[in-house]
């Protein structure tokens, strides 16, 4: 019995103090009210005014007292989402941000309407910002950072609907900067296009009409590359091509990491057709690194021309840019020799046999060498030096590939040889084979003529006057072609002569 009634005493005691506890708790609340409540400024309620953008609604926020105020309507009327980013990519998250000062993200709800095509909504999120200010116990320096982000499937430009956002209670639509996207770096191709001097040659059709003997002149730009890895061109027949001007880029250089959807200048040509017909605009070669970082192709762009007659007589007229824009502008003469550099003695037809049965033959195994050497000092020419030949640099490719492969199975085997000496001397072998085979290969695939003699002009025209001549039956080299034209050297004499007065050696 005594038991029972301290338990009841007990049960009694508890409640009394749970009591007191929560009287104790609304008494402290309450007067943490009336305390605040006696110190805050009243609200005054204003007549709506019409919403002035040039007005700082920025000012009632440095009133705030508290981090979670209700803004004024005219702050988030102001408010816009802006880019995150400077360039929009397709397949890639694409973001749009606006800053809420004084509001806490519990207090914003978004909602995303409708998107336009080929663009899909991927997340919102909400995170809490601070900007540091004068006073640390400013509330008004932090609030909520609002991120949007769509993703685009195709480039262009975009205008997103704006985006319904709940601030404290306040619903507004936040409108969001037009979006221009690209295709992705990653992906898309480098691609060149032209620029030309007359603007009649701008046309989107890619045709181009004009004479034998006109001068077309153009840039050529780059998108989308990163770098330049090759960069050459192959120089058109009957016509004159040449390289006015390179930019900053051919130099190989990389342009940097960071994108850029201007285009670069690459290089300035002028291209001027000697004979009537239709072509097509000589192509350049060039290979880039995309931003992906690998190594394409650029397809050159291709532009149909159509070359007509010239109306009476041609002018030469010097290019602003071109050293040999000036150059004559119909094929060369079939031949243009003078009378006194004719000599009846010397036989062009036999000198050129000799010539190739020379390099078609080993030297110091054959007599083609004396053979063509006594009859230019029969002729009265100066003897010309031995001539590479093929067959010479066909057994110094054999020896290289012999000696390189014995250096290989010498190398597997090299434990099981007792003398090291003997792989040292094949490596030592290989080397110089390797060297002499590079030194052949570049002499024989030089270009040599028998020269039919006269004069050798500076510029590829014929009405210019020279005092420079080579003898006739001498051997030049053909360092280039351009049209009926080609660019000789004969020891220390270079110049253009033209094509029919030269005969190949090979």
């Amino acid at each position: 019995m005594e038991k029972y009634a301290i338990r009841i005493n007990r049960k009694k005691s508890l409640g009394l103090l749970i009591f007191f506890l929560i009287l104790f708790e609304s008494f402290f609340i309450y007067a943490q009210e009336q305390s605040s409540s006696s110190t805050e400024t009243p609200v005054v309620e204003e007549e709506e005014e019409e919403y002035d953008y040039n007005k700082d609604y920025m000012a009632p926020l440095k009133d705030w007292g508290s981090f979670g105020r209700r803004p004024s309507w005219q702050y988030v009327q102001s408010l816009k989402f802006k880019k995150m980013n400077e360039y929009f990519f397709t397949q890639e998250d694409s973001s749009f941000v606006v800053d809420i000062k004084g509001v806490s993200p519990e207090d914003v709800t978004v909602f995303v309407n409708d998107v336009p095509r080929n663009v899909s909504f991927v997340s919102a999120r909400k995170e809490i910002f601070s900007q540091p200010g004068e006073n640390p116990l400013d509330n008004t320096n932090r609030g909520t950072h609002l991120v949007i982000s769509f993703r685009f499937s195709k480039p262009g430009v975009y205008q997103i609907l704006p985006i319904d956002v709940r601030v404290m209670g306040m619903y507004n639509r936040i409108s969001l900067e037009p979006a221009l996207v690209y295709e992705n770096p990653n992906t898309v191709q480098p691609e060149l296009y032209l620029q030309f001097e007359n603007p009649e040659f701008n046309a989107s059709e890619k045709n181009i009409s004009v004479k034998v003997g006109d001068h077309i002149g153009f840039t050529m730009f780059i998108r989308y590359a990163l770098q330049l890895i090759n960069f050459n061109w192959n120089i058109p027949e009957d016509s004159l091509f040449e390289d006015v001007h390179r930019f900053e880029i051919t130099e190989g250089n990389p342009r940097g990491s960071e994108f850029s959807p201007e285009a670069v200048p690459v290089a300035k040509f002028d291209w001027q057709p000697l004979k009537a017909g239709v072509f097509e605009l000589p192509s350049v070669h060039i290979t880039a690194t995309t931003y992906g970082g690998k190594k394409v192709d650029v397809p050159f762009p291709k532009y149909k021309v159509i070359v007509s007659e010239a109306n009476g007589e041609l002018s030469f007229s010097r290019h602003k840019e071109n050293v040999f824009g000036y150059a004559f502008t119909s094929p060369a003469p079939e031949k243009e020799i003078l009378p006194e550099e004719k000599n009846p003695s010397v036989d062009i037809t036999r000198l050129l046999e000799l010539h190739k049965n020379e390099l078609h033959s080993m030297p110091f195994f054959s007599s083609a060498y004396e053979e063509r050497r006594k009859a230019q000092e029969k002729a009265g020419i100066t003897p010309s030096p031995r001539l590479i030949t093929i067959p010479l640099t066909v057994l110094g490719l054999s020896l290289f590939f012999v000696f390189f492969i014995l250096t290989i199975v010498l190398f597997f085997l090299r434990k099981k040889i007792k003398r090291r000496a003997i792989f040292v001397l094949a490596v030592a072998f290989t080397i110089a084979f390797a060297s002499f085979s590079v030194y052949l290969l570049i002499n024989v695939n030089k270009k040599y003529a028998l020269f039919n003699g006269g004069k050798v002009n500076p510029i590829p025209e014929s009405n210019v006057q020279t005092s420079v001549s080579v003898q006739r039956g001498s051997v030049v080299q053909i360092e280039r072609n351009a049209g009926g034209w080609v660019y000789i050297r004969y020891h220390d004499t270079r110049g253009w002569v033209p094509k029919t007065s030269v005969f190949i050696i090979e």
